[in-house]
This record gives structure tokens, C-alpha cells and sequence, in this order.
């Protein structure tokens, strides 16, 4: 019981130290203008908003508004149209993904585990490979292949390797191998194809690996900055993840925007944690 205690003390205080950035944003984004101005501007008010200790200036923070108001996002959701642009964006480049992840990463996986080729071991620990390299070491190459089938400037330069990539191929197969097969054996001795397999009899087994992968691609290619910034040549084109950045010196909406930027992220993980959990832990057919 003593153990139990310690681990949910443990447990409790990282969750708070975890939450208190986010509950910080959600509480501050109901204060007024006038109000975030007064704490967050680089001035000395009166009142001692600001003070000073050896030369160095702290800021006295107040979690909670001294009056609520919903101006900043009346503020951001009709005045600003850029914003509501932004987030089309980030819906734009995160669907088209998730949905090629989907229709790719089943029908890879299950070449990989059903087929005879010889040297398909190696090519998964190819595909592992590239999967574990950093991102920045990728960029390099997408970027001059994107220059070569003439995508820059397009969100298809970011959308096609977000398609093509390794996790979900990695994971579909990993899950196959906690999996028995004699439902596909079985449709091939009835008489059904390769594509039947995948998407009749496949595709429903997989139900918590997919998922468990429609999560995690939402969730990465939702808060994409470095493709964005590096592959799109307009500002009009820029999701909702990169906007943001442009916005940190309006502090009167970067609170509102922030939160509601958050918003799909919690919605889709609180709803499939439970798919995702599975999902992760290959628990096979039930």
C-alpha cells in the first residue's frame, strides 16, 4: 500500500507539472486585453505587477482573471480570418496523410509478413533505419525530391512522405507478428485474392494498430514546423503550427489561439487513448 502511495504521489506531480502550462494558457485566455497588458508587458506599473531582484525583472502571476471575458476569441475567430486560414491548412496537410497512412501501411505490412522474397528482412531493416534517422537528416533529401517532381511551393511535398512513412509500415507488421494468420490462410484456400485478404478479412483485425497509427500521424503532421517552413513558399499556405509563431508578439490573442490550437489534439487522444494503448501494446486477436 506504502508503494502504491509513492507511485501515485510520483505519478500526481509530474501530471502537474505536465498540465500547469496548459491550464495557464486555458485561464489566461479568458482575460481581457487591458488585463494581459498590464502583466506582460515589459514596463514597471504601478502596483508591482512587475519587480526587480538584483537587476533582474519577475512578473507576478495571477492564474485566475480578475473578470472573464470571451474577447480574445471573439477576437480571433472573427477578426482574424488568417487564423481560421491557417487551421484549414493544418486540415489540409494532416488528413491527406492519415488517410495514406491507412490505405499504405496494412497492404506493406502484409507483403512483408506474407511474402517469400528472399531479401525482404533486409528490406525492412532498411525501412527501420530510416525510421529511426532524425528528421533534419530526411529533410534534405525530400526537399531535392520534391524539387524534382516540381512540388515546392505545394503542400504535396509534404503530404507524399508523410504517406510513405516507415512507423506505419513498422508498426502494422509488428502487429501481424503477435497475430496468427489462419484467418487470411483460410480466405486464400476459399478462393480470395491478395486485395480481398488485405481489406476484408486484414483490415479488421488490425483495428487497434490502426488506430493506434491514425493517432500518432494526427497528432505528429498536426504540429509539423520544419517541412512547412521549409517546403512552402507562401504565407497563405502556412498551418496552423507555424502561424502561431508569427503571433507572439500579439500576447492580447496568443493565449486564445493557443488553447484552441490544442483543442483538436486533446479531442482526438482522449477520445482513441484507449485504441492507442492496445494498438501500441500488440495485444494480437482477441
Amino acid at each position: 500500500m506504502v508503494k502504491k502511495v509513492i507511485n501515485f504521489a510520483i505519478l500526481s506531480i509530474f501530471a502537474i507539472v505536465f498540465l500547469f502550462p496548459i491550464f495557464v494558457v486555458f485561464t489566461h485566455s479568458f482575460m481581457g486585453t487591458f488585463e494581459i497588458s498590464m502583466r506582460y508587458t515589459h514596463q514597471v506599473h504601478p502596483g508591482n505587477v512587475f519587480y526587480a531582484v538584483d537587476g533582474v525583472h519577475f512578473v507576478r502571476m495571477s492564474l485566475i482573471p480578475s473578470q472573464v471575458t470571451m474577447n480574445q476569441y471573439r477576437q480571433l475567430l472573427l477578426e482574424y480570418p488568417r487564423y481560421l486560414g491557417a487551421l484549414w491548412n493544418s486540415i489540409a496537410i494532416a488528413a491527406p496523410i492519415m488517410i495514406g497512412q491507412l490505405l499504405v501501411s496494412a497492404p506493406a505490412a502484409y507483403a512483408f509478413e506474407m511474402s517469400r522474397l528472399r531479401f525482404k528482412e533486409g528490406i525492412f531493416l532498411v525501412y527501420i533505419m530510416i525510421m529511426l534517422m532524425p528528421l533534419q537528416v530526411a529533410l534534405v533529401p525530400h526537399f531535392i525530391m520534391a524539387d524534382w517532381l516540381g512540388l515546392l511551393g505545394s503542400r504535396w511535398a509534404i503530404i507524399l512522405p508523410g504517406v510513405v512513412s516507415p512507423f506505419g509500415v513498422f508498426l502494422m507488421r509488428q502487429f501481424l507478428r503477435g497475430m496468427t494468420l489462419d484467418y487470411i490462410e483460410a480466405a486464400h484456400m476459399d478462393g480470395a485474392g491478395h486485395l480481398c485478404c488485405i481489406y476484408h478479412v486484414l483490415m479488421p483485425l488490425l483495428k487497434p494498430a490502426l488506430s493506434a497509427l491514425l493517432i500518432l500521424t494526427f497528432i505528429e503532421n498536426w504540429n509539423l514546423v520544419e517541412q512547412p517552413r521549409l517546403f512552402l513558399n507562401s504565407i497563405t499556405q502556412e498551418p496552423l503550427s507555424l502561424y502561431l509563431s508569427r503571433m507572439v508578439g500579439q500576447t492580447d490573442l496568443i493565449f486564445a489561439a493557443s488553447f484552441f490550437y490544442l483543442i483538436p489534439t486533446a479531442i482526438v487522444f482522449l477520445y482513441g487513448q484507449e485504441f492507442m494503448v492496445e494498438g501500441i501494446q500488440l495485444s494480437g486477436v482477441k
